[in-house]
């Protein structure tokens, strides 16, 4: 009853109607009237016509919430073409430099070895510390250029001081090494006539002032030492002269 009733307020307040209505009889035009309202009543139950009632919201939420939607799905879209994009695009940066190779250090050089000193020959009648000193005599004679000669003549005098040991502690008076040279008598302090290279260097310097005495070996070995034993020198010559020849004159 109550949508009726709007339909017929909706009806009378529409534009006034056309003259040639108006001039229609009323029982006519009211009947014509009440067939629209009925007309209109029926296509409104119906369904066919929309309803005088208040707006529901329902559409416009559907409407915005479909829209919103929509909207998600485009911003999706847009993110994934974006991500796509970004993938196929070539990289524009600089390849990453090779690090330099590290070449391998080198090996340490072995420091070349020291020459072992010649091992003293082996020599009847003498022990090994009695041919090293005896070596020692040989090799300072050759640095001097002493002849063969006035070396037998320093190893006969040696044997016969010391036997070729070199003595550190005066047994004849103030006597030291293996020629028995005083400090006293101006061979030279303890310590170098203790030393057998000297010693061997004193002998020489003097013994190079007798060479008209050397074919005696006793003359010349004396002329040197002043020994109060002056022929006992010339004994020991036979084994000088085998020494000298080992240990290569």
């Amino acid at each position: 009853m109550l949508t009726h009733r709007r339909l017929l307020r909706s009806a009378l307040l529409r534009p006034p109607l056309p003259a040639s209505l108006l001039r229609t009889p009323r029982p006519v035009l009211a009947k014509r009237l009440a067939l629209s309202v009925l007309c209109c009543g029926t296509l409104a139950a119906a369904g066919i016509l929309p309803t005088m009632g208040p707006k529901s919201d329902a559409p416009s939420t559907t409407k915005a919430a479909a829209m919103g939607a929509a909207a998600d799905r485009g911003t999706q879209a847009a993110s994934r073409d974006k991500q796509r994009s970004a993938s196929a695009a070539p990289s524009t940066s600089a390849p990453a430099a090779p690090a330099p190779a590290q070449s391998a250090a080198p090996a340490p050089v072995a420091a070349p070895a020291t020459p072992a000193a010649p091992a003293t020959p082996s020599i009847p009648g003498l022990d090994q510390y009695q041919a090293e000193n005896a070596q020692t005599i040989v090799n300072v004679g050759t640095q001097l250029g002493v002849p063969t000669r006035g070396k037998v003549i320093a190893i006969a005098t040696a044997m016969q001081e010391s036997k070729l040991y070199n003595l550190d502690v005066a047994v004849d008076y103030d006597s030291l090494g293996l020629f028995q040279q005083r400090p006293s008598t101006g061979w030279g302090s303890p310590g170098q006539l203790t030393t057998p290279s000297y010693a061997a260097q004193a002998f020489y310097a003097r013994l190079m002032d007798t060479q008209g005495d050397w074919g005696c070996l006793t003359c010349a070995a004396q002329r040197v030492q002043g020994s109060a034993f002056p022929y006992a020198y010339a004994q020991w010559e036979g084994l000088a002269d085998s020494v000298v020849s080992a240990l290569g004159n």
